[in-house]
């Protein structure tokens, strides 16, 4: 077999290998839990229910299983830098004759720029749990403080992913550390001070009155915010070149990675369920701690039972949570564009590493500046009142484009066991033949296709279909200039 791209391409990158499994793991771990771990379950409550809410977060992993298998296939074939692009432009171009190459280009600058929009959403977010720490609500905050919370957040992750890669992973081991005790003890504090055990709960207010009918139906309301909680799982293959034994430690961080955060999710729905007794907001769109305005997540939930001084501080911490999210986010989509520039098809000074660091420090620069001008400009945008909420308008708009991304993983796994079928693959779904792989590729085409065609309203769809498109004139621009 002749040499492929993805081989020259690492052959050529100067990048250290620094990085552990342990470290390649806690990344995966870092960029999912963010916010939604936290935040995320009063409006799933109050949409579903106990029982729905649980039976959705274990439907969306079982559904995110075929797209992690898939991706562990793909990154044990790729071990490179970005790998996400890296995986899409070297099995279009292969699959599609002339126009491949664009395909596969515009598959990785779609992968890119949602992941940038979706850093630009949490800021936002970040912004609103500020103001409502400080001033009591988004809307009550001043205009600049927003803007000074979005520059802050995204100019320390900056300066903290110019360290090496090394270092910056231990960091990041530290941040995902802190969100898996921040999970232990806020399980510990309901098993220690719970005033109802689960299971009476959900013999009380829903078993009673459960039919199957009904839960699809609540299933069906929450079923995408769980799907949710799940994006950029494949986070580790962005660090692949870095990883040490990374055609094998890749695979298995992305398998843990997906365990770990099942059972994060799963153990904190129970124990908002069996913190406190519940009950729906007058206007029905969120779960409250009955008898107060406290909302039934993490922090409402210790402040309930520890006293508003915890809960004050578990919103902090969620804040440090955040953060990290990004943090992780940011380091893993520097290495996307290094890789874009790579097959020079971005700048070349976006595969220029520090020569101290080793890291690519003008990737990360111009980064900085496409987080900012985004995450300010729908801050603006919010403040004027053209958009309701910057960080709903975002996290609709990242879901339609990420949802294309999940698409193109299945369609490049099955066209490479056809165009590059001796390739190396130390993880291969399936023993014999091709039939497993087609049937999970098939699933993930069909569920993430489902969920960007009529699973968001069109004027996300129209935001993100802008913003792929950006990628045509930059691919002409560089193609171009590599043919003169």
């Amino acid at each position: 077999m002749t040499t492929t791209d993805s081989e020259t391409l690492s052959k050529a990158d100067q990048l250290k290998v620094e990085i552990t499994p342990f470290s390649a793991w806690m990344v995966g771990v870092g960029c999912l839990i963010g916010s939604m771990a936290w935040l995320i379950h009063p409006a799933m409550l109050a949409r579903g229910g106990v029982i729905a809410t649980l039976v959705a977060w274990v439907i969306a992993a079982l559904v995110t299983l075929p797209l992690a298998l898939i991706l562990m296939e793909l990154s044990s074939m790729f071990p490179s830098a970005g790998g996400p692009y890296v995986y899409k432009y070297y099995a279009l171009k292969r699959l599609i004759p002339h126009e491949g190459e664009l395909v596969g280009f515009l598959c990785g600058w779609l992968f890119w720029i949602s992941n940038t929009v979706g850093l630009a959403c949490i800021a936002n977010g970040v912004c609103n749990l500020a103001s409502l720490l400080i001033y009591g609500g988004a809307q009550l905050s001043p205009v600049w403080f927003g803007p000074l919370i979005i520059i802050c957040f995204f100019s320390l992750i900056t300066l903290l992913n110019l360290l090496p890669a090394g270092k910056a992973t231990r960091l990041n081991d530290v941040f995902t550390i802190i969100k898996l005790l921040m999970a232990i003890g806020f399980v510990g504090l309901v098993c220690i001070k719970a005033q109802q055990p689960v299971q009476t709960f959900l013999l009380n207010a829903e078993l009673k009155s459960f039919t199957i009918d009904s839960l699809i139906t609540k299933l069906a309301s929450i079923s995408m915010l769980a799907l949710a909680g799940y994006s950029f799982i494949e986070a580790t293959g962005c660090i692949s070149y870095e990883t040490k034994d990374a055609r094998h430690a890749v695979p298995r961080a992305l398998i843990l990675t997906l365990g770990t955060v099942t059972v994060i999710y799963i153990a904190i729905a129970l124990a908002i369920a069996a913190g406190a007794v519940l009950a729906l907001s007058p206007e029905g769109a969120t779960m409250l701690v009955a008898g107060t305005n406290l909302e039934a997540n993490c922090s409402g939930v210790t402040s309930y039972l520890a006293g508003s001084l915890w809960g004050q501080t578990f919103v902090w911490l969620v804040i440090l949570s955040i953060f990290a999210c990004g943090f992780a986010a940011v380091m893993g989509l520097a290495r996307v564009s290094y890789s874009m520039a790579q097959t020079k098809l971005f700048p070349a000074q976006f595969a220029r590493l520090d020569h101290k660091t080793g890291v690519p420090r003008y990737a990360l620069n111009f980064q900085l500046i496409c987080l900012l001008t985004i995450a300010l400009g729908s801050n603006l945008l919010t403040k004027t009142g053209a958009i309701s909420d910057a960080y709903t308008f975002l996290v609709e708009t990242f879901g339609f484009m990420y949802a294309f991304v999940a698409m193109f993983y299945g369609v490049c796994v099955v066209s490479l066991r056809y165009t590059d079928p001796e390739m190396l693959r130390p993880f291969k779904i399936g023993k014999n033949g091709n039939t497993l792989v087609i049937c999970l590729a098939i699933f993930v085409i069909a569920i993430w296709g489902y969920s960007a065609l009529f699973c968001v309203n069109w004027k996300h769809q129209l935001a993100g279909l802008l913003a792929w498109l950006c990628g045509i004139p930059i691919f002409k621009y560089y193609r171009r200039g590599d043919s003169l």
